[in-house]
């Protein structure tokens, strides 16, 4: 595992010792390039034992710290690599603004720059490269001592093939699932001769046990001609596999490795039988792919209907792939059908009186396997020959998933780890400086890799975003049961079972340092990396003296702060940790202060020149230094639900590597496009964009940002003084947006002839001109001051992704806009437009809102007729009416899909009749007269609240 974690690193530091901007910051230092080299060559002959080592370290302690010696110097050698590239970044990004300007104010920026950013020069890059290579032959020569072997050295031991045969008295809690898939096998599919049913999840859930069952049950074996079982394992052969199903069904193959006369026995075999086919423990998505899974299935189309192919895998990417019909995701055992399971293994032919001694031991190491199977099974099978109490409890407080074997953990997990690729198990083991069970969102996660450099494009993935990279590493561990959804919070969030958990802090823990509840930093050594603080909601105030074993971690790349989600009061943080702490992190890569009251940064924020990731979120902070524009490596900085902040530094422009800028809630924000927020060419989302009112809009410093994605909230568009400024933002171009929200706030004047004036264009023209990409799906309209909407509201051609709108506060349109033939708008939401009067067929269009799902009216003082024709919202489910006192005319009669119905503050809704057969929620307070056809709906199962007026 350790061989891969720096098999990844080592060839990352490769590249960036050959790389050509290196070579031009080493040739005028006139620093030896053979020194260099023989800095590589030292590494080279450390990768060679990283296998045996990576092997050995779960035997021999002396081989982990060895791994670990290893680890440090690849650290240290990538932070003086990253000095050099920063350095050569700021020369560059200096000399350009120079030969644009030449201006004293770029002179003096650039002395400025000198000041805060770390002492490179005055270091010795020959003397650190010399230290560091002799530090490699140190190493090297202990490897001898160790008997580590250059090559492959020893292998993990690899997984037993499964059988189809099973133990049945030892299978606890799955006798609902195994019959509900067993109802799957006998179901016979008329339309299709074979169907695909998979079994999915981690490892050690029971995946090959259940298939087992399946496979062994009598009905099943009633129902098929001809039964196989195939243990796939690690790699998907084509060839093996048909072998194999062949000698499962009595045939000898008559070929050894001709795949076409294989097929054409198989299927001859085959002919006119009802087949069950078994695919166990496939994961190797590589070697399984489309064209193998069609292949797979060529010489199976002659069997008779109703045959089905059983699939196991930690994988559901190869459910997909073998276009499976029904996946079934295994979970976890309960906490009593784990306890049967561990106490029928552990306490098997023992005494009773001691059983009942041991027996709250074993309850507490039971849970310790939160449900997975192999673990209950490992940890049974152990203890059995175990008969003292002390034994018991050594097991209980030590770390158990390394006692059974010499290469450690659950064999089913370390498998699963085995086979992912480099990259991606350098994220995976980052993820150790997390807490047990903690909660995080993708986004943010994928933000951290990229921020510790985790993130690199390979040679197939050349053309993709880094964030797509990072999509694409998450989602694998997803798919793998490495990362699993959370239950408890929204779809964003994602947790790690307690046991991948530990797998993470074996293979990354030493590097970390992570402090709960607000726990002193007892020691940190200087060659600790990543920290995190994991701080509970009774602390409202954090010491210095809880850090100050900090002073000496001067190698930290990882300073990170978790709280409560739903904590939102501020925590105080002692000065001094800005002070005197964070100032000597010189190799920070990640900060994250979020949800402290800090009310300003220290100007020394500016000498940590690598950090790539900022956080200061929810804090009241004011304005932020200008050495912060010295941060020429940071890609996030997270300033949402920063109240207070009321500036951003003028020489953001200077940030040329940032890719995530989130303003969101930023309120006293007033502007920010002089800001040079139009260089930042590499801005993938910018949450905020504030039009200055001061010297021209700048609207257009938005042109430029082609890449920006998810929501942009343009506010103060009441600033574009003319339509061409508008134009030139090109929204049309902004292909990647999802969510668009252009609020005018307020202050818009009229000319003589009472239309609405922006400069020397219309509103109108000016939303006109602000015309989105066909790809949008979100849109908002606020404040919105004009008389009318432009033409494309109602062109399906322009809005034709768009899935939710919201018209707020556009008070002098007295009509609305055609969006009812948006055919795939599902929700729509109109407030406080005081000159609407009616609503009709201009509204409706020609589509009637058939994919309309959730409508609400709100605050809307004017609104006297609903007027309804035809057959009008054919899936709504959900319809509000709020604060319409004048409202009485006639709703939409049948609305047989509507699930939930509000009307408030509508005192003279005067209705006949209204059908709603399927209604499940009905909340009416100050309404008139309304009658309810509910057909034979039960009422008790009516949610309902306070009823006013007659029904």
């Amino acid at each position: 595992m350790a061989e891969a974690l720096l098999s990844a690193s080592l060839q990352v530091l490769f590249e960036k010792l050959t790389s050509q901007e290196l070579a031009n910051f080493i040739l005028p230092r006139k620093l030896s390039q053979e020194l260099l080299n023989d800095l590589k060559r030292k590494f080279l002959v450390v990768l060679n034992v990283l296998n045996d080592a990576e092997v050995k370290q779960f035997s021999n302690d002396l081989v982990k710290q060895w791994l670990i010696q290893v680890k440090h110097a690849v650290y240290d050698a990538e932070d003086l690599l990253a000095e050099i590239a920063t350095d050569a970044l700021r020369r560059q990004i200096e000399a350009d603004a120079d030969s644009q300007t030449g201006s004293k104010t770029h002179q003096a920026w650039n002395k400025f720059s000198d000041r805060v950013k770390a002492p490179f020069a005055t270091q010795s890059m020959e003397r650190r490269v010399k230290e560091m290579i002799g530090r490699l032959e140190a190493i090297a020569v202990e490897k001898v001592g160790l008997g580590l072997k250059e090559g492959g050295g020893e292998q993990p031991p690899s997984r037993s093939p499964s059988t189809s045969l099973v133990d049945e008295s030892f299978v606890y809690g799955r006798d609902d699932i195994k019959e509900e898939m067993v109802q799957w096998l006998l179901y016979d599919n008329e339309d299709i001769n074979i169907d695909v049913i998979s079994i999915v999840g981690m490892g050690g859930a029971g995946k090959t046990t259940l298939a087992q069952l399946l496979y062994n049950h009598d009905k099943v074996k009633e129902h098929f001609h001809m039964k196989a079982w195939v243990c796939v394992s690690t790699e998907f052969n084509l060839v093996g596999v048909t072998k194999s199903i062949l000698e499962a069904i009595g045939c000898t193959p008559t070929s050894d490795g001709n795949l076409d006369l294989l097929q054409h026995q198989l299927k001859k075999g085959l002919a006119d039988k009802k087949f069950l086919l078994v695919l166990d423990d496939i994961w190797d998505v590589e070697s399984l792919n489309w064209e193998s899974s069609e292949r797979l299935q060529a010489p199976l189309m002659g069997v008779v209907k109703g045959s089905k192919i059983v699939v196991t895998s930690r994988d559901q990417s190869v459910a997909e792939i073998m276009r499976s019909v029904y996946t079934r995701h295994l979970g976890e055992l309960s906490p009593q059908h784990c306890w049967s399971l561990f106490e029928k293994i552990a306490f098997r032919d023992r005494d009773p009186i001691a059983c009942r001694e041991l027996e709250p031991i074993g309850r507490h190491i039971v849970d310790k396997c939160k449900g997975l199977p192999l673990a209950v099974k490992s940890l049974g099978y152990l203890l059995h020959s175990k008969a003292e109490k002390r034994e018991w409890e050594d097991v209980l407080n030590s770390e158990i998933w390394h006692l059974k074997s010499g290469y450690g953990i659950l064999p089913s997990v370390v498998l699963s780890y085995h086979h992912l690729s480099p990259p991606v198990k350098r994220c995976f083991a980052y993820c150790s400086i997390f807490p047990q069970d903690h909660q995080f969102n993708k986004e943010e996660l994928i933000l951290l890799w990229m921020a510790e450099g985790l993130l690199h494009p390979q040679q197939n993935l050349q053309e993709r975003r880094i964030e797509k990279i990072g999509e694409l590493y998450f989602d694998e561990l997803l798919a793998k049961s490495f990362f699993q959804k959370s239950i408890r919070r929204e779809e964003s969030c994602f947790v790690m079972h307690d046991l991948i958990h530990e797998l993470a802090q074996h293979v990354f823990g030493d590097f970390c340092i992570r402090v709960d509840n607000g726990d002193k930093v007892k020691k940190a050594s200087e060659k600790a990396r990543h920290f995190l603080y994991f701080q509970g909601n009774h602390e409202a105030y954090v010491a210095f003296n809880k850090f100050d074993a900090f002073v000496k971690a001067k190698s930290m790349r990882t300073f990170l702060d978790v709280k409560p989600s739903w904590w939102l009061s501020p925590y105080l943080l002692s000065n001094r940790v800005l002070q005197d702490i964070l100032p000597n992190m010189r190799c920070l890569r990640v900060l994250s202060l979020c949800k402290y009251r800090i009310r300003d940064l220290p100007k020394s924020i500016g000498n940590l020149k690598h950090l790539c990731y900022l956080d200061l979120s929810y804090t009241p902070i004011k304005i932020l230094p200008e050495s912060v524009c010295c941060l020429y490596n940071l890609q996030t900085m997270i300033l949402r639900g920063c109240g207070d902040l009321i500036e951003l530094p003028s020489r953001m422009g200077k940030l040329i590597n940032l890719r995530y800028l989130d303003l969101y809630e930023c309120e006293s924000l007033k502007e920010m496009s002089t800001h040079g927020i139009g260089q930042l060419k590499n801005l993938q989302r910018l949450t905020r964009f504030v039009v200055a009112q001061k010297s021209g809009s700048r609207m257009e410093e938005l042109r430029e940002l082609s890449e920006i994605r998810g929501t942009l909230h343009i506010s103060n568009v009441k600033n574009a003084m003319s339509a061409n400024d508008a134009l030139q933002v090109d929204m049309k171009g902004k292909s990647q947006l999802d969510e668009l929200i252009l609020n005018w706030e307020s202050g818009c004047h009229t000319n003589g002839s009472g239309i609405i004036q922006q400069g020397d264009a219309t509103t109108v023209d000016i939303l006109d001109k602000l015309q989105p990409h066909p790809n949008l799906k979100r849109l908002s309209i606020r404040n919105y001051p004009g008389v009318r909407f432009p033409n494309w509201f109602g062109d399906t051609s322009v809005l034709n992704n768009l899935v939710s709108l919201e018209l707020r506060g556009c008070g002098n349109c007295s009509t609305l806009p055609p969006v009812g033939q948006l055919i795939h708008l599902k929700c729509l939401e109109i407030s406080s437009m005081a000159r609407v009067e009616h609503v009709g067929s201009e509204f409706y269009g020609i589509a009637f809102f058939q994919s309309l799902k959730k409508l609400s009216f709100w605050n809307m003082p004017n609104w006297e007729k609903w007027l309804c024709c035809g057959e009008l919202f054919p899936r709504l489910q959900k319809l509000s009416l709020r604060a319409c006192p004048k409202l009485t005319g006639k709703l939409p009669e049948h609305l047989l899909s509507l699930e939930e119905l509000e009307i408030y503050g509508c005192p003279h809704l005067l209705v006949a009749s209204v059908t709603i057969p399927a209604i499940r929620n009905l909340e009416m307070v100050d309404f008139g007269k309304l009658q309810l056809q509910m057909l034979d709906y039960d009422c008790w199962n009516l949610a309902t609240k306070r009823r006013n007026g007659n029904h």
